[in-house]
């Protein structure tokens, strides 16, 4: 688990759009990449227009390698030009998704990896990140976090007012179907964290908002929601090549991202993290 504590300078009136980013799979056919252009600019208008925005990556931004592919990829069995011709057909799409989200790459606070991870195999084409995860080094370009492979426990911190929004991000697992069964996934991930007013899942597609609040002994209630952090990966797309989805009878997902919408308010004396997420 990674434990981060972020600043967030939001003045009252101003309005803070947090946004999970993942699934996007960006080097696939599945990806749609008009819509990621379009998210992108998205984000710099509303920053054009007063508001701020952060973002969270939550995994797989690209396809290549799952866990069971990785494990052949790393088994020494494959030969160095062929390990060199990976690297370089990764570094690629990398450099090619940087390019696409240059221009709001202030406004990510961190990455988690997903099942989708490449680690770089020669120090000929990847030099110093050889043995390390592309994730990672998707990270350091847009000049965010790195969160790892596992949970990331965020806190967002307003001040001078003492305010906060705790997060709890994770890529997700596991291929829930029904409705019922994606939004009980995430309940059982928010058991993790009870006090967590967010808890963003990926993996499964789900683009999707439940809230989950309760009841807080100092302040009467608590507001949470559990969310489906959406995804870029089309499914039962024309043609005799059929995709993962397709090949796999996945039931087919809303695309894009869900947002939540903060500001600070004023109640008497006190100022509060006010909330609402929509997808």
């Amino acid at each position: 688990m990674v434990k981060r504590t972020y600043h967030i300078p939001l003045s009252p009136g101003q309005r803070l759009r947090y946004v999970p980013f993942g699934d996007v799979h960006w080097d696939t056919p599945e990806c749609d990449r008009p819509r990621v252009k379009r998210f992108v600019k998205w984000v710099q208008e509303r920053e054009a227009a007063g508001e701020m925005v952060r973002i969270s990556g939550q995994g797989d931004y690209l396809d290549f390698g799952s866990p069971s592919e990785r494990a052949l990829l790393t088994s020494g069995k494959l030969h160095e030009t062929t390990n060199a011709k990976l690297d370089r057909a990764h570094l690629r799409d990398l450099k090619e998704l940087v390019e696409v989200l240059r221009p709001i790459k202030h406004t990510f606070l961190g990455l988690l990896t997903g099942h989708h991870e490449y680690v770089f195999t020669t120090r000929g084409v990847a030099g110093d990140w050889q043995g390390r995860s592309s994730d990672r080094w998707l990270a350091h370009e847009l000049g965010c976090d790195y969160w790892g492979n596992g949970i990331a426990y965020i806190r967002m911190q307003f001040p001078p007012r003492n305010c906060k929004l705790d997060l709890l991000a994770w890529h997700g697992a596991g291929g829930a179907q029904t409705p019922g069964g994606r939004v009980q996934k995430r309940i059982r991930v928010s058991e993790i964290a009870p006090n967590a007013h967010l808890v963003v899942v990926g993996h499964d597609n789900a683009k999707l908002v439940y809230p989950r609040s309760g009841l807080d002994y100092d302040h009467g209630k608590i507001k949470r929601y559990v969310l489906g952090s959406g995804s870029f990966q089309r499914a039962y797309l024309e043609g005799e090549e059929a995709g993962y989805a397709e090949r796999m009878g996945l039931i087919p997902a809303d695309l894009g991202v869900v947002v939540v919408d903060i500001m600070l308010e004023q109640r008497g004396k006190q100022w509060r993290v006010d909330f609402h997420a929509s997808s």
